[in-house]
């Protein structure tokens, strides 16, 4: 090391050593040479430094601790050491710190070792310790620099293999979530395909009505044509015009109503086609009327086909100033389905374990403008939800159905699905009493071409 560099390390620890040992300390002085990552130990359990601020916060206090006393410090140095590395050094000392507490002198020795980097062309304190010299192992033992450069490689090294164990784990967690998403999208098609089993029954049963009147229609029409042509072969003196005219009419009436039911069925397919497949996403005006009762009277013969025994009352009330609304209706009907399988599912269970012949399951459904809104409400008078759980309802996978009756996935893809319309999905309830779901859905005008 040459002179001048030496020199520098001497007046760096110089400034160190003045500035520690004046009550009070100008900290402002130790900026240059203090590391911000410093780490320092004291005797007692309380100085323990690892950062510049903290060392100042320490050498402040110390003028706390001292008001009112003579403090000196006489310096003697037993060992000056100088690495073999060129940047790098360790300068060990003993300082006799002497106190001075009601005009009688106290003193206390110490021993001192500061750790040295040469950085940027200047010299940094980076590690202090002080300690009893009795107290004290080998200072050169203890804080030698090659000693302090292999703990910091020890360091390193934990720090690399729990960096590498972290990306693995992370790696892993990747994987899991990946794995998760598969499942959930795969439940989520189970969840619709179930439901779709639902609704056959109550389809071939919905489906089933148009059709007896087509065929009914159908046939009478017919025979009122056979009447014309018996009309027809009669002379003209003979022949009743009005009474043609009059069967003209009737099957002219017949027709519009084996139209009217035609469509009807042409719409039940339609809306089965509808739940079945993937949502497009695309919003329509629909008339939410016309929907929610719908899938009230599929669920309801739906669950009918399953359980002849299953009957309840149907109580219906709809806002007839709701005209169309704009959503996507494959999805509110998907919810609005589950919302009356749920219902229908808590009247029965109720009936089942009722001691009472005076019970009546009814379930309702009304439909409310609310000025920018629509409110769909579907109520059952069923057991209630218990207030332990009613937190937890909309939650992915939780259900109160015994295994195998439901996938808990029902009310969660509902208040997904009315929170990607902006609505609100809201639930009161009275345990032993009822439950009320209500859809809250936005007036969204669209222009439509």
């Amino acid at each position: 090391m040459n002179a001048i560099k030496r020199q520098d390390l001497e007046d760096t620890y110089q400034t160190l050593m003045e500035v520690c040992s004046n009550v009070n300390p100008n900290v402002e002085d130790l900026d240059p040479i203090l590391l911000q990552s410093i780490v320092a130990f004291g005797t007692t359990a309380d100085e323990r430094i690892f950062s510049k601020s903290d060392f100042y916060a320490f050498i402040k206090r110390q003028e706390v601790q001292s008001q009112g006393l003579d403090m000196q410090w006489q310096t003697s140095p037993i060992v000056h050491r100088v690495s073999k590395d060129e940047n790098s050094a360790v300068f060990i000392d003993d300082l006799i710190v002497t106190l001075s507490i009601n005009d009688q002198p106290h003193k206390l020795e110490l021993r001192c070792s500061v750790v040295f980097e040469y950085q940027e062309g200047k010299w940094f304190v980076v590690h202090m310790h002080a300690s009893k010299p009795e107290e004290a192992e080998s200072e050169t033992d203890t804080f030698g620099i090659e000693q302090w450069k292999q703990k910091t490689k020890e360091l390193e090294q934990i720090v690399a293999e729990r960096t590498a164990d972290l990306i693995d784990k992370n790696n892993e967690l990747e994987t899991a979530i990946a794995t998760l998403k598969s499942t959930q999208a795969q439940l989520i098609q189970s969840e619709k395909m179930a439901s779709l089993g639902e609704l056959t029954a109550g389809i071939a049963h919905e489906i089933q009505n148009p059709l007896n009147f087509v065929n009914n229609f159908s046939e009478v029409s017919n025979e009122l044509i056979d009447e014309i042509l018996e009309e027809r072969e009669k002379k003209n003196e003979e022949r009743d015009e009005a009474l043609v005219g009059d069967i003209l009419e009737d099957i002219k009436q017949n027709l519009e109503k084996i139209n009217h039911h035609g469509k009807r069925a042409d719409g039940i397919v339609k809306g089965m086609l509808q739940h079945s497949r993937s949502s497009s996403g695309k919003k329509e005006l629909t008339d939410i009327n016309s929907l929610t009762d719908e899938y009230l009277r599929l669920a309801y013969h739906g669950l009918r086909a399953k359980d002849k025994s299953f009957n309840a009352n149907l109580e219906t009330d709809y806002d007839n100033g709701i005209t169309t609304i704009d959503v996507v209706p494959q999805d509110v009907g998907r919810v609005i389905l589950n919302l009356f399988t749920n219902a229908f599912y808590a009247v029965d269970e109720k009936k089942s374990h009722s001691k009472s012949n005076n019970y009546k399951p009814t379930v309702s459904v009304s439909t409310k403008k609310l000025q920018d809104r629509v409110e769909i409400c579907v109520k059952d008078n069923g057991n209630g939800i218990p207030k332990t759980i009613l937190d937890k309802i909309f939650q992915p996978f939780f259900t109160t159905k015994p295994t195998g009756k439901g996938t808990g996935l029902g009310l969660s893809m509902s208040y997904d699905i009315i929170q990607a319309h902006n609505g609100e999905l809201q639930v009161e309830t009275g345990e032993g009493q009822f439950t009320a779901f209500k859809i809250i859905l936005p007036i969204t005008k669209t222009t439509v071409p």
